[in-house]
């Protein structure tokens, strides 16, 4: 069964029969400039709340954005809201990049995230005309001299509502997300998704770990925890990357900061949106990190890895993976959404729910940014369905690595 990229139930605090008689057209639209994100923190806080919306746009996630990332992209963060009677109703993290004078808005943090939809209130998700949400958008970006909008990897759907900003013509992405709908109990949730053979491969690398060690899963709450476990995730993720030439998204300092900071300041109990982070430790060592987004009932399944050697042969990043999803089960979690990637233990558990990219040239040089997007859009879709040239690709780029080694 095919089902919303974004599943959160959220609490409805409005009164039966007023949802109707909202009207977007008196949306009010403002935009914040500046990657000081501070000013914006209590209202954020509170629609991220009760609004719907990808847990990649908490306030906690794009503030560390802001203030890690944004400075080595030279890019400006354009926090588009939208009031209706000083009620906050829209919260779009968006940002400036400027490329040979071309000014291009993006997601905020689009690189670093999956899926993307920004923060909408129910009230307003339930009004009539709420599609031509978009058109006011394109008017407020023009006025601020934009070029192009290419707004990446956008969730069709906010659980049982169209994604305003989506519409059919937009370009098919390279990217899927993989949900999953969750069911207790978990052990026999399980069997409807692995067969009895993998079940017992499982146990039998289980046992395997365990009798070579004192094995722990661990769920990190304290700070201190999640710095020590986020290491460890990057340090082994750039050494899969020298041996296999597999790129890591944390190679530059500036990524590092983002996650450490991003998921350390998740864990305060202000922050609606958490990111419980996960490791399989044996004898104390991390062999394997999971870290991840809580949003409503929606587990988003962000980053994770493994150690190298021998110990890979007993799959600590499916052990631990496995753990989690149990544990969000038992949590009562109703989606674990797999994120972006084609990996193949994916289709065991989801089916692809593809995503939109909304690009529209403002200007003339918007017009030539355009097209040389959509090229590229393009050629990366052929070439992700060209098996033999990523079997190919694959091989070259860990050659190039075991030789650079």
């Amino acid at each position: 069964m095919a089902f919303s990229q974004v599943t959160v139930q959220k609490t409805n605090t409005q009164p039966a029969g007023d949802n109707r008689d909202l009207d977007p057209g008196k949306l009010t639209l403002q935009i914040y400039k500046g990657n000081d994100l501070t000013k914006l923190r209590a209202d954020w806080l509170a629609l991220e709340k009760q609004a719907y919306g990808s847990a990649y746009h908490a306030y906690e996630w794009c503030q560390s954005w802001a203030e890690h990332i944004a400075p080595f992209e030279n890019a400006t963060a354009l926090i588009l809201t939208g009031h209706i009677d000083r009620k906050l109703h829209i919260l779009l993290p968006l940002a400036l990049h400027q490329h040979k004078r071309t000014k291009t808005v993006r997601w905020l943090a689009e690189a670093i995230s999956n899926q993307n939809t920004g923060y909408w209130s129910q009230e307003l998700l339930d009004a009539p005309h709420i599609h031509l949400v978009r058109h006011r958008l394109v008017e407020e970006l023009k006025a601020w001299g934009v070029d192009l909008i290419q707004l990446g990897n956008m969730a069709c759907h906010l659980d049982i509502y169209d994604n305003p900003l989506v519409r059919p013509h937009d370009n098919l992405s390279t990217n899927a997300t993989y949900p999953a709908e969750l069911a207790r109990p978990f052990e026999d949730f399980v069997k409807t998704k692995r067969s009895k053979t993998t079940r017992k491969r499982h146990r039998g690398k289980l046992n395997k770990l365990q009798s070579l060690g004192k094995l722990e899963f661990k769920a990190h709450s304290s700070q201190e925890d999640t710095v020590t476990a986020v290491q460890a995730m990057i340090v082994q993720r750039e050494i899969r990357q020298a041996k296999t030439g597999v790129p890591t998204a944390f190679s530059q300092p500036a990524y590092q900061k983002f996650v450490h900071t991003a998921f350390a300041s998740l864990q305060k109990t202000e922050s609606p949106t958490k990111g419980p982070v996960y490791s399989l430790s044996l004898d104390g060592e991390v062999i394997s990190t999971c870290l991840g987004l809580i949003s409503g009932d929606c587990y988003y399944y962000y980053c994770t890895s493994i150690t190298s050697g021998d110990i890979m042969r007993y799959s600590p990043g499916d052990l631990l993976m496995q753990h989690v999803i149990k544990q969000m089960c038992e949590d009562g979690m109703k989606v674990f959404d797999f994120g972006l990637g084609e990996e193949s233990f994916k289709l065991t558990w989801a089916q692809p729910e593809h995503l939109r990219d909304w690009i529209e040239p403002l200007t003339l040089k918007g017009k030539l940014a355009a097209a040389w997007e959509r090229a590229k859009l393009h050629s990366k879709r052929k070439l992700r369905s060209n098996h033999s040239f990523w079997q190919f690709y694959r091989r070259i780029r860990a050659l190039i690595a075991r030789l650079q080694s």
